[in-house]
């Protein structure tokens, strides 16, 4: 497949006539995908092909193929002319394919369930960048009409892509806790309403209980996953309530970077009081200062929280220990690179 740069690159050739290379697979292609804007540079998806991906999704296009930019267009309400650029982008990608009679079909790399989800997230991502990044500069809450303060609770019949997410490194986050705490028994696991991680532990025969937001605990409910593994479920904003506990380990992945630095060392001190003594709390998520991805993953907190940063490191040290906590430890990880804080009550 190759992207329309120069006019020479329909015909093979660069402009000083060499042999054009060919651009790489869409990153879906690959052994190890990920389409969200999470990526490494290198593989991170072309906007441009985000946004038509979602402009053809969203409009229904994709859903009514085959058909003729005009057979299309009609059956959707659309402009002919202003689809037909939209279906030439997705086919330079092969995403759908143009046959001899103008008829565009799925193509051979048109991505399926659950990456046509994250892709179609990538695309709202790079909106709400552009329209929020530079305003909250100046106020760090600017939020213009008709966009949410905070990502709606996913719907059944769409992917929970914080689950897609989460299953990239449940095995290793739960290998590395418990390596720090080989004789935990149970484990409360902080916004994790998704329930991967809960499942991972209970896997290992530790008695999990989950605590999130009353919408997210409610989808929770009907997952027959976390019913059979006996894992409990609680309800309830983690700033003013949490299960009485004790836990031999209270887990947070991917949660207090949603705070800044007073909300999260105000929680790791309430923690103490649901943790057994000696038990541990493990922190999960992407250090500002560590790369490329976890930068961008400070300004993903910037668009979507009201004060929530990529922490580094040496934030989560200080909070810990301020919080009462000692023998804090870090273990970064790779792909992707997320990074998980251990302490010990």
């Amino acid at each position: 497949m190759r992207t329309p740069e120069h006019d020479d690159a329909h015909h093979g050739f660069d402009e000083d006539g060499e042999a054009a290379a060919r651009p790489p697979l869409p990153p879906w292609a690959g052994p190890d995908p990920d389409l969200s804007f999470l990526a490494p540079a290198r593989e991170l998806v072309d906007w441009r092909l985000a946004l038509a991906y979602e402009a053809a999704a969203e409009t229904g296009t994709l859903d009514v193929l085959p058909g003729t930019p005009s057979e299309l267009a009609a059956r959707c309400g659309l402009h002919e002319g202003a689809l037909r650029a939209v279906l030439r982008e997705l086919a330079v990608w092969g995403i759908v394919t143009e046959d001899t009679a103008g008829r565009y079909r799925e193509g051979p790399q048109a991505p399926a369930a659950p990456d046509d989800a994250v892709l179609l997230r990538h695309a709202a991502t790079i909106r709400r960048w552009a329209a929020l990044i530079r305003p909250r500069l100046e106020e760090r809450t600017y939020l213009p009409e008709g966009l949410t303060g905070r990502p709606l609770a996913p719907k059944p019949t769409v992917p929970n892509l914080l689950a897609v997410n989460a299953r990239r490194l449940t095995r290793t986050v739960v290998d590395v806790c418990l390596e720090r705490f080989p004789d935990a028994e149970s484990v409360l696991d902080l916004g994790g309403g998704h329930g991967e991680h809960a499942l991972e532990f209970a896997r290992r025969g530790l008695k999990a209980t989950v605590q999130d937001l009353p919408a997210l605990i409610a989808l929770a409910e009907g997952d027959e996953r976390l019913r059979d593994a006996g894992v409990e479920l609680f309800a309830g904003d983690l700033h003013a309530s949490l299960p009485e506990g004790p836990y031999d380990l209270v887990f947070c992945s991917t949660v207090t970077n949603m705070f800044d630095g007073p909300a999260n060392e105000s929680l790791y001190r309430r923690l103490r009081s649901v943790i057994a003594p000696g038990g541990g709390l493990a922190i999960v998520s992407y250090m500002g200062d560590r790369d490329q991805v976890t930068a961008a993953f400070g300004l993903q907190m910037l668009a979507w929280t009201d004060s929530g940063d990529a922490h580094g490191v040496a934030d989560y040290e200080q909070w810990l220990e301020r919080a009462g906590y000692d023998r804090v430890s870090v273990r970064h990880l790779e792909r992707p690179p997320q990074s998980v804080v251990l302490a010990r009550r």
